[in-house]
Parts: C-alpha cells; sequence; structure tokens
C-alpha cells in the first residue's frame, strides 16, 4: 500500500509573519514632527508631498520630514524615521 503525504503550497505572507501593534493615535498633529516613509513606488512620492501639503495647511506648527525607504524599507531607514518623528506616514501608491 502507498501513502501519500498532502502538503499545503501555501506559505505565511510576510505582513502576516513581520506584522507589528499599531501605536496609540496621536489627539492631535500640531507641533508634531511627522515622518513621511516613500517606498520608491511610482507616485508614492508624489502623494505624500500633497499630504505635506495639506498637513501644514492645517497643522502649521507641524514638521514633516520625508524619507526614502524604500520596498521593503530597510531597517535603518524605519529606525531612522522612527527615531526622528512622532507620527510616520507611509505610501506605496502605484
Amino acid at each position: 500500500m502507498e501513502i501519500l503525504q498532502v502538503l499545503n503550497p501555501v506559505a505565511l505572507q510576510r505582513g502576516v509573519i513581520d506584522a507589528k501593534s499599531v501605536n496609540k493615535r496621536p489627539t492631535t498633529l500640531e507641533g508634531a514632527k511627522v515622518g513621511l516613509l516613500w517606498s520608491g513606488t511610482a507616485m508614492g512620492d508624489v502623494a505624500l508631498r500633497r499630504i505635506e501639503e495639506m498637513l501644514q495647511q492645517r497643522f502649521p506648527t507641524a514638521e514633516t520630514r520625508f524619507y526614502h525607504g524604500g520596498l521593503p524599507a530597510s531597517a535603518d531607514a524605519l529606525k531612522q524615521a522612527a527615531a526622528e518623528s512622532d507620527v510616520i506616514i507611509g505610501a506605496t501608491a502605484d
């Protein structure tokens, strides 16, 4: 008698493996340092620059900083953005 072993060919997605808990949202962005993290994909930088304009209009004392993280974002880029920002907004676009 032959025995057939069936394996599941579906791997866990990277996002599931690397998932982190979400930080508590701030009550305001007034005076906050906002990191804008771009993955490098097409038009993501345009979206983030527009977000930057909107943030500056709504929260004049907020400071924005732009980071190019890559896809996936490098550990160094994430550490720098986290160290220099109170809040980070990421965009991949496409």
